[in-house]
């Protein structure tokens, strides 16, 4: 038997020996509880209880690593199937299917973006894509449109989940659990003597959760698109 037919063992005294994708898997976890700027080759080495250089048997470095994660993220995404007839409650549910996506993976997308990691387009993130453009055709959308209004779906869920969601789920450091809740935001805080009516008489509404807050963008998406197809 040749060397290149022999097979790894797949555990190595107790522990599960690595691969490329148990790497990246890893990496997407790690990213899950600690957040994109905690991710490097040693962090992740010790977390996997390996030296450092054991990683480089499976990924070239850190970009590649992210790349490897990326995919595995891309290929998690299933959503169920868009049906023209009842779009907009698919498109809604479709939405919330992968909003719940990216939470349970924060800040992979936007790693990925600043890493500028554009290998990692797996097949079945390509397929829901195209899916997406596909009934927004069939419904009357010309096909810019139809791209237009595919991504501008997936702008408003990654920026939604990663603006709202994300303090939320994983709060800052420092940051008051009650800020979470005020209406408006904090950073909105009218100072003493400025004549902002309309955001004073904001403070004294009731706070709403980020799942209303992200149902009323969904209002505002599917009439948007609604809009365009009349």
């Amino acid at each position: 038997m040749s060397s290149n037919s022999r097979r790894r063992p797949t555990h190595r005294k107790g522990r599960a020996t690595l691969t490329r994708e148990s790497v990246g898997t890893a990496a997407l976890d790690f990213l899950g509880r600690h957040g994109p700027g905690e991710l490097t080759m040693r962090s992740l080495a010790a977390e996997l209880g390996v030296s450092p250089r054991a990683l480089y048997n499976y990924v070239e470095d850190r970009r590649d690593l992210i790349t490897v994660a990326a995919e595995i993220f891309e290929s998690r995404w299933t959503p169920a199937a868009l049906d023209p007839s009842r779009w907009r409650d698919d498109l809604r549910a479709f939405c919330r299917d992968l909003r719940a996506h990216y939470r349970r993976h924060p800040g992979m997308t936007t790693l990925a973006l600043s890493e500028n990691v554009t290998p990692a387009r797996h097949p079945a993130m390509l397929r829901n894509v195209d899916a997406l453009i596909g009934v927004f055709v069939r419904i009357g959308l010309p096909l810019r449109d139809a791209y237009r209004a595919c991504m501008e779906t997936i702008r408003m869920v990654a920026g939604f989940v990663e603006f709202q969601d994300a303090p939320h789920d994983r709060p800052p450091a420092g940051l008051d659990a009650a800020d979470l809740h005020a209406s408006p935001p904090p950073w909105l805080t009218v100072p003493d003597g400025e004549d902002l009516p309309h955001l004073r008489r904001i403070g004294e509404l009731d706070p709403e959760s980020p799942d209303t807050l992200f149902e009323f963008s969904l209002d505002v998406l599917i009439d948007g698109i609604a809009a365009q197809v009349r």
